[in-house]
């Protein structure tokens, strides 16, 4: 089976996906006894016996008996369904968790964030339904169908082929019911997911939206995308609307049969009252039973769609290989080499970066700049193996940067990105994110470097509040406290891709110097669009379309780089010292 991935989580729950249909088939065939029960009150107690209390009240004591034991026997069922739907959902959603760290970020871009959260949320809750509905009524419902119609053939034959031919026109019209609206069903989750995805971007560029005036625009997009999720699901209710009127019409015309005939066989004396009452009794079982065969087939239809999403994702590999070197000697000079090294994304034609040639020593502190698009972050993309050059290779101290392990490879480089992520919590808990084993010295120590010690100690120090994404912070607050998790973390190599953009330039010049000063053997790069956050690093590179157009101090660079010359006048930067 292709999907054997996702149905693999099943087998720790094997136990309560047969506990749970044995105990509902148990009550099922309490209530298949009840109306014949019934039937026994009406033509032997009332009629025959001339209304025998002792024997109704005996009677009556067997169907509360029954009712209790299939009470019992439901909530058996019910906690089986219970235990096991919600166990398979986490083990799954577990699983999916696990799989989406596992991937590299070109299998990650592809999907997209919105798509996998939806899988996360939806597609897991609906499998968690199908499961909860597998164990309940799986059994169940087919079985009063059939049951009830044994018992009707039992109690007359005749009236019995009313109910067969009555079994046979509900399953036709649920049939082409069922395959009419099965197949929007797919159509309802994909406009569903779009309008998620319009949801989930106004809630997060809500800032945005109103810096730009836009809301009015966005209101229009929203109800574009609503409209087309209600035009899709209306369909299915159209369709589904059908249901109740063929069936009612159905059983009833089935019920005046019954009536039409069983009266006339009561007046013959080949059928009881009791037997009537009965047979109804049964027909609106069979009623109820297919109405929930339908409901179950919507579900599953569902569920299967989901099943297949999930299931894409699990079989998913990522892209990036992991080596199995775990031995990292920084005391080689060089400590980082690009050679000859091309990378293009899947999603565009040309390369992001053309045969890139550099090297870097330990210890140095390197800057790179460049214009928008030039190749800057896809350079650390690299370096921390989101990625996989196209072509060329990429040395860490003289070794393939692909032979290495990625877990060792990423601890010994702390990396820090424009957009500063904080996490809901405290300072000590973000921080710990980086070393869980950092000690109180140590992150007061990461806090001086990035210049938070201050306003850290004023909102309470390392256990002051971080509320979601950290929004009680302004940016550059949060810039300097992810550059101080990257410095908890004590890399060898500390790259900052444009994290001091929200610092003014004073604060900007002392957090480069403090981590220039915290550790001498620390090789530092950093990505800045300001070539005065650049002047005073070993050797600045300098990217245009991504190619480098050169290498070199910030003097040098001065005289011989006409892009970097471009850079320091648009900037108005003073020329060598």
């Amino acid at each position: 089976m292709k999907q054997e991935r996702c149905i693999s989580y099943l087998k720790p729950f094997t136990k309560r996906l047969i506990i749970g249909p044995i105990f509902k088939f148990i009550e099922a065939v309490f209530e298949l006894i009840v109306p014949i029960l019934m039937a026994l009150i009406i033509d032997e107690g009332i009629k025959k016996r001339g209304g025998d209390l002792k024997y109704i009240y005996s009677i009556g004591i067997i169907i509360i008996v029954l009712g209790i034991l299939g009470l019992a026997s439901s909530l058996v069922c019910q906690f089986s369904a219970s235990r096991a739907s919600q166990g398979y959902g986490t083990l799954l959603r577990n699983a999916i968790f696990k799989k989406i760290n596992s991937l590299s970020a070109k299998e990650l871009d592809t999907m997209g964030s919105d798509a996998l959260v939806n899988i996360m949320t939806n597609d897991i809750n609906q499998l968690q339904l199908a499961v909860a509905m597998l164990i309940r009524l799986v059994v169940r419902a087919p079985f009063l169908v059939l049951g009830s119609l044994v018992a009707s053939m039992i109690i007359n034959f005749k009236i019995g082929l009313i109910f067969l031919i009555m079994i046979i026109l509900i399953s036709i019209v649920l049939y082409f019911i069922v395959k009419a609206s099965s197949t929007k069903y797919t159509k309802v989750q994909s406009k569903l997911d779009d309008l998620s995805i319009v949801s989930s971007e106004n809630l997060k560029g809500s800032r945005e939206v109103r810096g730009f005036a836009t809301q009015e625009k966005e209101k229009k997009r929203f109800i574009k995308e609503a409209k087309a999720y209600q035009k899709e699901a209306l369909s299915i209710a159209k369709i589904s609307s059908l249901l109740n009127p063929f069936t009612s019409v159905i059983t009833n015309i089935a019920i005046i049969a019954i009536i039409y005939f069983g009266s006339k066989m009561v007046n013959r004396g080949n059928l009881l009252q009791g037997e009537v009452i009965a047979l109804v009794n049964y027909m609106n079982q069979i009623l109820l039973a297919l109405i929930v065969v339908s409901n179950l087939v919507v579900i599953f239809t569902k569920a299967y769609a989901s099943l297949k999403r999930c299931d894409a994702l699990l079989s998913l590999n990522s892209s990036i290989k992991n080596g199995e070197d775990t031995d990292i000697d920084f005391d080689n000079e060089n400590i980082i080499e690009f050679k000859n090294v091309s990378f293009a994304y899947d999603d565009i034609t040309e390369t992001s970066i053309h045969d890139i040639d550099f090297s870097i020593k330990k210890g140095s502190t390197i800057g790179i700049i460049g214009g928008t698009g030039s190749g800057k972050s896809t350079l650390i993309k690299l370096i921390e193996r989101f990625y996989d050059p196209s072509l060329g290779k990429i040395y860490l101290s003289g070794k393939d940067l692909q032979e290495y392990d990625l877990k060792i490879l990423r601890k010994t480089i702390g990396l820090v990105h424009q957009k500063a992520i904080l996490f809901k919590g405290t300072i000590r808990t973000n921080l710990q994110m980086a070393n869980s084993n950092a000690s109180d010295d140590e992150m007061i120590a990461a806090l001086r470097v990035a210049k938070a010690f201050d306003f850290v100690m004023e909102k309470g120090g390392l256990d002051a509040w971080v509320e979601e994404n950290g929004r009680n912070y302004s940016g550059g607050q949060k810039q300097r406290i992810t550059i101080a998790q990257a410095i908890v973390k004590k890399p060898n190599i500390l790259i900052l891709d444009d994290s001091t953009s929200a610092l003014d330039y004073m604060t900007d010049a002392a957090v480069r110097k403090n981590i220039k000063n915290y550790s001498k053997d620390l090789t530092t790069i950093i990505i800045s669009q300001r070539a005065s956050s650049l002047k005073d690093a070993d050797k600045i590179i300098v990217l245009d379309d991504g190619k480098i157009e050169g290498i070199g101090t910030h003097n040098d660079l001065l005289r011989d780089c006409m892009v970097y010359q471009e850079i320091c006048s648009s900037q108005k930067e003073v020329g060598g010292e």
